[in-house]
């Protein structure tokens, strides 16, 4: 189980991550040591979530996404009310 930190919920490890990511990010990493950008990779890993949230595309399939989910809740709760009143 992840440990609790004071910056959120879960530490991120290079170590859980796939084999061809933490090649990318020990790359990164090196990049952003000579230009000056993060090289925490917990911070790198965000910078990247909040660049790819950020983009246009990416955020219609997001609102989409939990447009969706809220759909699914619905006739969830639809299905479940239906099925006690059956029984």
């Amino acid at each position: 189980m992840p440990r609790e930190s004071p910056e959120g919920p879960a530490d991120i490890r290079i170590r859980n991550l796939p084999s061809d990511v933490r090649e990318r990010l020990r790359k990164l990493k090196q990049v952003n040591a000579v230009l000056g950008g993060p090289t925490d990779y917990k911070e790198m890993v965000v910078e990247a979530l909040r660049y790819w949230l950020g983009s246009p595309e990416n955020k219609a399939k997001l609102d989409l996404a939990e447009r969706m989910t809220e759909l699914l809740r619905e006739r969830l709760g639809q299905l479940q009310q239906e099925a006690g009143a059956k029984a």
